[in-house]
């Protein structure tokens, strides 16, 4: 059983090729020593197979390559357990330098060929191929495609400036290896490992983005927008507060004089013409200190002079704290993120502030 199919012809199979080239099998009782007698449907199938695999002989010995590899395609969809037939392919593959799936078919027919004598000479032929064919595959480079590099693009493989072809295409040996790409004005496109094995294409899409400047970024100011509210509304408090200390200072020097006597226009309460009160003093018919009611309406209208004071100090205070606050909120607010319609309408609410003041305190309520 002994012959010679084309293991290392070169270019595709074309019509009236001349190929010194003898195919397995040329006799039917070759054939029928490939595999044991089948019977039922099988049988049938092989037949049929085998009766394709025919005439892929004669259109391979006519030098009809391409129609003889549809035909030994067919045979083995039809019975793909023949070792010959998928021989046959393989060859036809080969010669064809479909290296890859020819090696593929060879692998398989020294999977089903039977170890007997008939098979040897083949078996050691298309095992030394398929050596070969590893040792190819094994020193066939691998190709970077580059899609999306601009010209005028500086280009790192490995650490090392490479050019692509016209293709965008670049070969390396097989391995792994760092990509950078830059360009002025742009950012750098870096990818730190890519992996490419032999014969294998990796794609790498090549984006270069222009750099985007911090400060032109939009901003969320929602809190400088909360803190700033917060220091407008705590500065009117204050000022609140002022204009009633001031009234109530006004309404204590009407009866008051700086040392606390009565001014001139209180005096007749004493009941002692042009005399001052005597502080201190208690009367001995009503057992009260002289000016009693006077001084002490004078002592609640200081104490409320001075607790209007107090809020106005804190609330001035609040206010300065809040315009720092808002200063600080302005100078780190976070870049703004983009929302779409409807997360926006479930987004949660803006801080707010709400402050009201009364002549007793000041309150001062934030919500988020």
């Amino acid at each position: 059983m002994a012959d010679e199919s084309p293991r290392h012809a070169h270019g595709p199979l074309r019509r009236g090729t001349v190929v010194a080239v003898t195919l397995l099998l040329a006799t039917h009782g070759a054939i029928g020593t490939a595999q044991p007698a089948a019977t039922g449907e099988e049988a049938r199938e092989r037949a049929e197979a085998l009766e394709v695999f025919r005439q892929g002989k004669l259109a391979y010995k006519a030098g009809d390559y391409d129609a003889a590899l549809r035909l030994f395609q067919t045979a083995h969809g039809k019975y793909s357990k023949e070792p010959l037939i998928i021989l046959a392919l393989a060859k036809t593959l080969d010669q064809a330098r479909n290296v890859e799936t020819a090696q593929k078919y060879y692998r398989l027919f020294l999977d089903q060929a039977p170890l007997t004598a008939d098979f040897g000479k083949d078996r050691e032929a298309t095992a030394a191929r398929v050596r070969d064919i590893d040792k190819e595959l094994a020193a066939r480079p691998g190709v970077l495609k580059f899609k999306g590099l601009p010209s005028g693009a500086q280009l790192e493989v490995g650490g090392l400036a490479a050019d692509v072809d016209a293709q965008g295409e670049l070969k390396v040996p097989a391995g792994t290896y760092s990509v950078r790409v830059v360009m002025e004005k742009r950012e750098p496109f870096e990818r730190p490992a890519v992996a490419v094995g032999p014969g294998e294409t990796k794609v790498i899409e090549v984006v270069l983005v222009a750099p985007v400047d911090a400060t032109e970024l939009p901003r969320d100011h929602k809190w400088t927008w909360a803190a700033g509210s917060a220091a407008a509304a705590s500065l009117l408090t204050g000022g609140a507060f002022a204009v009633l200390a001031w009234q109530s200072q006004g309404a204590y020097s009407q009866k008051f004089e700086g040392d606390g006597q009565p001014s001139l226009t209180a005096r007749a309460t004493r009941k002692i013409d042009g005399n001052p009160c005597r502080i201190g003093f208690k009367v001995a018919e009503t057992g009260e200190y002289e000016c009693e009611p006077l001084l002490k309406e004078g002592r609640e209208l200081k104490a409320e002079r001075d607790e209007r004071l107090k809020w106005m100090f804190v609330s001035l205070g609040a206010a300065a704290t809040f315009g720092f606050v808002a200063i600080a909120a302005y100078s780190w607010a976070p870049v703004r993120r983009t929302t779409t319609p409807a997360s926006a309408a479930s987004d949660p609410p803006a801080p707010s502030v709400a402050v009201s003041a009364a002549p007793d305190g000041v309150t001062l309520l934030l919500r988020w």
